[in-house]
């Protein structure tokens, strides 16, 4: 297939593009600047250079394309997401880039689309499974930006087309959000937020890579995806493992969890997330888990 993929000089584009051309697809990575398109080109993709926020300009991008794989997100680092301005660059390509790629993928003929989301967009819900019927617990202002990102995406499965929104775990590997926790990990510095007895779902990126390559088997919808879900008591284990300390990676104290915010405050949440229907529908297994030794420089 051809397939473009936006947001490709990120992590998770990287593992995208380099998966899909591994499965003998002929893929293109979208990039913002000239200085993209060596990355791209190193994952054995081809660039393009196209406005990610201009409609006209993706549309001509995106012409002769089957399939566009949006991956574009800009997290900040640890506590700086307690500044609202740190979110600024995320809210922006989820509320207007986002939007464009999947309107100027209409106008391109493209037949399907695949848009990368969360699972933080879930409630809390305990020690209970979640699945992808789950109301969402997006009501803030603080979602406005996934939220108008899923509905462009919806909007695109019209006329025959499809779209796939894969709802992704806690992502984990070679990042610059992993090393933070891992330095932090090594300093005995906290890093966690929520409880020791709450879960988290976690995907490592290569896994994240193989899933956008399993979604283009997959039928319109929403898929969660995701590995095991442990607890984050053995999360803050694992992570003590791979910076090479004795003791786990610390908890923030309950003072500090209470002001952290909207944003930070979904990271509190236990989310224990099932994978079943994706794995079901395409196939796709995790390979790579917290306890994997050297799962930080794969």
């Amino acid at each position: 297939m051809r397939i473009a993929v936006t947001g490709a000089t990120g992590v998770l584009g990287q593992e995208a593009v380099e998966a899909l051309v591994a499965a003998g697809h002929e893929v293109t990575g979208i990039t913002r600047r000239d200085s993209g398109v060596p990355i791209i080109e190193g994952r054995g993709g081809r660039a393009v250079v196209a406005d990610v926020f201009d409609r006209t300009d993706l549309a001509r991008a995106f012409r002769g394309y089957e399939v566009v794989i949006n991956t574009l997100a800009h997290v900040p680092v640890g506590m700086a997401g307690l500044r609202p301005l740190s979110w600024r660059e995320d809210d922006k390509l989820h509320l207007e880039a986002s939007v464009a790629i999947a309107r100027a993928a209409a106008d391109a003929h493209v037949r399907k689309l695949i848009q990368e989301s969360t699972i933080y967009l879930y409630p809390d819900n305990g020690t209970d499974w979640i699945g992808e019927d789950q109301p969402l617990s997006v009501r803030n202002q603080a979602f406005r930006p996934r939220v108008a990102e899923m509905r462009a995406a919806v909007d695109f499965a019209a006329a025959g087309r499809s779209s796939v929104i894969l709802r992704l775990g806690q992502l984990f590997g070679r990042d610059q959000h992993t090393t933070h926790a891992l330095k932090a990990t090594r300093s005995g510095d906290p890093i966690l937020l929520g409880k020791p007895e709450n879960y988290v779902t976690l995907l490592h990126h290569t896994d994240a890579g193989r899933a956008f390559v399993a979604a283009l088997r997959a039928d319109s919808g929403f898929y969660n995806v995701g590995g095991e879900p442990i607890t984050k008591a053995r999360w803050a284990k694992d992570l003590a493992a791979e910076a090479g300390v004795e003791h786990p990676a610390k908890f923030y104290p309950e003072i500090t969890q209470a002001i952290v915010g909207t944003r930070l405050d979904t990271q509190r949440r236990s989310l224990r997330v099932s994978s079943v229907r994706f794995m079901s529908e395409t196939g796709w297994r995790p390979t790579v888990g917290p306890s994997t030794p050297g799962w930080s420089r794969r």
